[in-house]
């Protein structure tokens, strides 16, 4: 018994058969992690589209992906000032997915959407066609960038874009006088409402343009989509850091913001919109 207990072979290989882990059989291969869902913003730029028309050629588009589950994917857009759910399915090929999502339909501006997402890549390129082809646009193209959007007071309107500018068509062919437009002063970037408390000494003389443009940056800091082509036009296309993710944002102000917006519309109704394109 006392030899059996000792040999040297057969308790050694039952032991060794015991600990010794094969590696090749405890391999177990991980499927690759789906992008993560986010939002992804960019330009939204017309490429079909009806040159008769006065479109808006691009505007600044935020897609929401809420979730990539079982072949379904779930999300909302939101652009000039309009939110829209969507729904819709996507395949995997080669690490690359390949979504197709729609818009219910029951808007006359929706439309599908059609982009792929790579697993290691922070942009989404695709397409968007119109359900209702008589549009002034059928289809417009985007390649957006991942961002995560968070409110910062301390952003500030950009100087070199801002001042000078005519706030898009906004000339009245009806009086008659082509030297009349709505250009921008200093004044527009003058004050970030955002952060300091304005007078009335600080607005009294300003222009309406400018009034507009300091009030809505408000909006903007908060992710405000803008439906007003003016306002949508010059943040779009003129400001960074803007990104559009709500169409509500009147309950996010701080009450600094709110009584900067009270004495700014205030000012809005009664000042000048125009001023001679050569001087003031």
């Amino acid at each position: 018994l006392f030899f059996a207990a000792c040999n040297p072979s057969q308790p050694a290989q039952n032991q060794d058969a015991v600990t010794v882990v094969d590696p090749v059989e405890e391999t177990v291969v991980q499927p690759t992690p789906l992008p993560a869902v986010g939002m992804f913003t960019g330009d939204f730029i017309a490429t079909d589209y009806d040159e008769k028309e006065d479109i808006s050629y691009r505007n600044k588009i935020t897609i929401a992906i809420e979730s990539l589950e079982n072949g379904v994917v779930k999300g909302y857009s939101i652009v000039a000032g309009n939110s829209r759910p969507f729904e819709g399915t996507y395949k995997e090929e080669d690490e690359v997915l390949y979504v197709t999502a729609r818009e219910p339909g029951d808007d006359k501006y929706d439309g599908v959407f059609t982009f792929k997402m790579h697993h290691n890549s922070k942009t989404i390129p695709g397409t968007w066609e119109a359900y209702n082809r008589k549009l002034g646009v059928n289809k417009r193209s985007f390649e957006l960038e991942k961002r995560v959007f968070q409110y910062d007071p301390n952003l500030e309107m950009p100087e070199e874009s801002i001042a000078g500018m005519d706030l898009y068509n906004t000339f009245r062919e009806s009086e008659g006088d082509p030297g009349s437009a709505e250009f921008l002063t200093e004044d527009a970037i003058k004050f970030n409402a955002s952060k300091t408390l304005l007078r009335k000494e600080d607005v009294e003389n300003m222009h309406k343009g400018d009034l507009e443009v300091i009030r809505n940056a408000i909006y903007a800091r908060h992710g405000y989509s803008f439906k007003n082509r003016r306002m949508r036009y010059l943040f779009d296309q003129n400001v960074d850091w803007y990104m559009p993710v709500s169409t509500n944002v009147s309950q996010q102000f701080t009450a600094l913001e709110r009584k900067n917006i009270d004495l700014l519309k205030r000012y809005e109704q009664h000042a000048a919109s125009y001023y001679d394109s050569f001087g003031r």
